[in-house]
């Protein structure tokens, strides 16, 4: 699939992550540090934040570079609104992808993370072969839950079963929904 690649629409960029980032990445998650750890369960808020956020962006640039993964920088006319990637963490079997996504707290409640999500699966689903890319979100995420059922409207996808799924945040498992979105070959013919 090879390395991640620079998406844009108009005045929204995705671009490929990488570890310049860090300061628009700490300013926007001193905006809304709860924020932050629930979209990203990996951060440990009683570690060093400075060496996390920077291991973090580093590790994600290597691997999107790579194309193991496909993590992009959100920038909405030049600023940068929040992080949306495709990982490898998977719960359901014939999962290529799951999808996460976080926006900054000041660019919230504007459609931001739909249509970032909109751009990265039309690049999916221009591709030869199908992938089928999971989206899993907490049941009392009223936000999250709105966002993912945007996604699933526009892009045909379907509700797993069972109900709820098992996420290990922190060392707890938690239980998600989670929703299937099958794109690339003929997914949509």
């Amino acid at each position: 699939m090879g390395a991640t690649p620079l998406l844009q629409l108009e005045e929204l960029v995705l671009q490929p992550i990488n570890r310049r980032l860090y300061e628009d990445f700490m300013a926007a998650h001193l905006e809304d540090p709860e924020g932050t750890f629930t979209a990203l369960p990996g951060i440990d808020p009683n570690e060093s934040l400075n060496t996390q956020f920077a291991d973090l962006l580093f590790e994600l640039e290597v691997h999107s570079n790579l194309g193991n993964i496909h993590f992009w920088s959100v920038h909405l006319e030049g600023v940068f609104v929040g992080l949306l990637g495709l990982g490898d963490e998977l719960q359901a079997e014939g999962s290529k992808w799951n999808l996460g996504y976080w926006v900054r707290s000041s660019a919230r409640k504007t459609g931001i993370a739909v249509k970032g999500v909109n751009l990265v699966f039309s690049w999916l689903n221009n591709l030869d072969s199908k992938v089928q890319v999971e989206i899993t979100v907490h049941p009392e995420n009223i936000a999250g839950l709105n966002t993912c059922k945007s996604i699933c409207n526009n892009w045909n996808g379907v509700r797993a079963k069972p109900d709820f799924w098992p996420v290990e945040i922190r060392g707890r498992t938690v239980l998600h929904t989670m929703w299937l979105v099958t794109l690339g070959g003929s997914s949509l013919e």
